[in-house]
């Protein structure tokens, strides 16, 4: 049996290995006579977020750790993925002081509702087999921690299993020799496809058939297979996919899915996908002899709310609350609830699943009753979804609409959380969790405090631990932007940023008050200043009649310490100059790349032929995430389209600071598309597009800036049809 070591300050899991558990529900937990039996250190688990984990007779325990602040209340909830296992928590603090414990064991899932936490710092997580170190038991579960609610939801009962003498199978089958995929969903949030073919309990997805368009068949069968013995019941959500044409051109695809439960096959399921697209479908199973198949159809993120016409016409007030329990089932597939917002208001949304299957997905809509925004998966890791930090555009009503991925004919099920935050625009509701730690601001080293102090004696300017001057030798207009690693923005309309920074002086704004000598000055006053990196814009905004280009001199000091000199001229079709310096928690500062950000692909990124060639592959209504940061500033992604497609490109920040940035690319390299802004309060970036060609289509996901830029973070990217 292997041992597992607790690490040093884990004190309350330490006191564990001296206790045998005995919880008030008939459960006996048996401890090792050293430590529970897990290998490896604590894993990490943050509030909102699901993780999996395995159990079996040498790792019959598995320890999570979070942080929390005295006073928060969290539920925590565990589920069995696998037939026979069954499960105990145990929530201990940072003292070892036990904080609540549960079993159950004639039931798959286990849960801590509610539980308040009484001080700041560490809590541990255990979850274990209910047998203990006895008995041979295996599988996965599913662990979730989510904040706890004044009044607790109340959760529906687990899916009971049903015992199949013969198994179920589900079949999908084509006659072409493209590259198509299945994916079953089960009860419990089991996910069965080419990515994750088998389960312990014994599941198993047969083969990847056509994979890569390599040793194609045109009869090609993959099947999910259930062995003899109990499988839940509930809802089985089905999806298959167009991945890839080894036709040419490319051509619908026409398929069938065979469901065969206890030997009795149901009625076939038949469909037809263009490339790129995906086609849901779902199947009850309530015993052996009881099944029905549910109705499915294509692109099952496209934003179709007529099924969901009575309840957007009647929708449930929110009031003052933001917390709400729901729960979205065959029965009830979307809940719609009201509110009255501001223009300029910020709303974030987080929608967590707590039970069963459920994936979830957030669409809010202004009062026009248009879609404002919407989300499936908040990240990759994780189905819950979350639109964070929207602004909202005008006054009136807006409704939230709580459902699933696939809406009415999607197939998942499962209990709900919903988070509303509002705040009236000063502050973000949400701050979307930064790329890594966001250090606090730091002192750097200085000459002399009085160095920094009061104001230059020769230009008379104020003297600051950033310093930032644009000067230039005529009457034009130039404008300069600092964007702080906060993603605030100092410039002409917004003169003094939370961090710290001041817009001190203006010079030939507007073409107003011109002097031949003008200078543009912006500086970060006192001792302290906020780690991280600084972005500088640089622009010709106006002539002012000027018939020669001004020439300007751009120079940034930091601690005293000239870092950059820049001396150009501006471009006269109002490019910007982009440049960054990045001061790092010890106080060391360093400069950044430099050039002009043309909004050209070609000339922003250089060549990226050899990165299409390797670039992911994107589906039709299929989200994919990714990270823009220093080594990686932009990322390629490529789609198959046909001529006459409606497409809209949708990339949305999750992470840091990010200001988005799309291009799109046709199959020579040719830009037909760009897009900075989704609109004048969206920092996000959208590009609506008609395609002229069939062909394979690149799509550049960047930010502002690209490789000059400075902002960094995380980022989904979505492409769908919008007819």
């Amino acid at each position: 049996m292997k041992l597992w070591r607790f690490p040093a300050g884990c004190l309350g899991v330490r006191r564990l290995m001296a206790l045998a558990l005995v919880f008030g529900l008939a459960l006996t937990v048996l401890m090792g006579t050293a430590a529970l039996a897990q290998t490896g250190s604590p894993r990490t688990i943050a509030v909102g977020q699901t993780v999996t984990g395995s159990l079996s007779e040498q790792d019959f325990a598995q320890t999570f750790t979070f942080a929390a602040q005295a006073g928060d209340a969290v539920t925590i909830r565990a589920v069995s993925q696998s037939d026979g296992l069954t499960l105990a928590v145990l929530l201990v603090d940072a003292g070892g002081n036990t904080i609540g414990r549960a079993a159950a064991l004639n039931n798959p899932e286990v849960t801590l509702a509610n539980v308040s936490l009484p001080t700041t710092g560490a809590y541990y997580i255990t979850v274990l087999r209910a047998t203990g170190a006895q008995g041979a038991v295996a599988g996965e579960f599913r662990l979730s921690l989510t904040s706890g609610l004044a009044v607790a939801p109340t959760l529906a009962p687990s899916p009971t299993p049903v015992s199949l003498a013969r198994g179920m199978s589900v079949s999908l089958r084509w006659g072409t020799i493209d590259d198509m995929d299945i994916e079953v969903r089960d009860p419990v949030g089991n996910a069965i496809f080419f990515r994750n073919p088998t389960l312990q309990s014994g599941v198993r997805l047969s083969s990847n058939v056509n994979n890569g368009c390599e040793n194609t068949t045109a009869t090609a069968t993959e099947t999910i297979t259930w062995p003899r013995g109990r499988v839940p019941t509930g809802s089985y959500e089905i999806l298959v996919y167009f991945n890839r044409a080894c036709r040419q051109p490319a051509a619908p695809v026409d398929f069938s899915v065979v469901i065969t439960v206890d030997g009795n096959e149901q009625p076939a399921i038949q469909g037809r996908l263009n490339l790129n697209e995906q086609y849901v479908a779902s199947f009850i199973v309530e015993g052996s002899s009881a099944v029905s198949v549910q109705p499915g159809g294509a692109n099952p993120l496209l934003l179709n709310l007529t099924p969901f016409a009575a309840q957007i016409n009647a929708p449930k007030p929110l009031g003052n609350r933001t917390e709400i329990a729901g729960r979205i089932d065959r029965n009830n597939q979307a809940d719609v609830w009201s509110f009255d917002g501001t223009a300029g208001q910020i709303v974030s949304l987080d929608m967590s699943a707590l039970s069963g299957s459920l994936d979830t997905q957030l669409i809010l809509l202004g009062p026009d009753r248009n879609v404002i925004d919407s989300n499936d998966d908040a990240t990759a890791d994780t189905r819950n979804s979350l639109i964070a930090n929207r602004t909202l555009p005008t006054t009136g009503n807006y409704l939230i609409v709580a459902t699933r991925f696939g809406k009415n004919i999607g197939g998942t099920e499962g209990d709900y959380i919903l988070r509303i935050s509002r705040t009236d625009g000063t502050t973000p509701a949400v701050t979307p969790a930064p790329v890594g730690a966001t250090p606090a601001p730091i002192s750097t080293a200085q000459p002399t405090a009085a160095a920094l102090t009061g104001t230059d004696p020769t230009t008379g300017l104020p003297l600051g631990i950033i310093a930032v001057t644009l000067s230039w030798n005529n009457r034009a207009d130039l404008r300069l932007l600092i964007r702080d690693p906060e993603g605030r923005s100092l410039f002409s309309d917004n003169r003094q940023v939370p961090s710290g920074g001041t817009l001190f002086r203006q010079d030939n704004l507007a073409c107003r008050d011109v002097t031949t000598t003008p200078i543009t000055y912006a500086y970060w006053p006192g001792s302290r200043v906020l780690p991280g990196t600084y972005e500088v814009q640089v622009w010709l905004n106006n002539q002012c009649n000027e018939v020669i280009l001004p020439t300007y001199t751009l120079t940034v000091n930091v601690n005293g310490t000239e870092l950059i000199r820049r001396q150009d001229q501006p471009d006269i079709n109002r490019n910007f100059f982009v440049t960054t310096f990045t001061i790092d928690p010890s106080g060391t500062v360093t400069a950044g790349p430099a050039g002009l950000f043309t909004q050209q692909a070609a000339s922003d990124l250089g060549s990226i032929a050899d990165k299409v060639n390797a670039a992911e592959a994107l589906i039709y209504g299929r989200a994919s995430v990714g990270q823009v940061d220093a080594n990686a500033p932009f990322t390629v992604y490529t789609f198959q389209a046909r001529g006459g497609d409606r497409v809209r490109i949708t990339m949305r920040a999750n992470r840091g600071n990010l200001d988005p940035f799309l291009y799109l690319l046709d199959s020579n390299g040719a830009q037909l598309a760009r897009n900075d802004d989704a609109s004048a309060i969206d920092r996000n970036a959208q590009i609506d597009a008609v395609i002229p060609l069939d062909g394979r289509y690149t799509i550049v996901a960047t930010r502002f800036g690209a490789v000059f830029g400075g902002t960094i973070g995380g980022f989904e990217i979505i492409v769908a049809p919008t007819r």
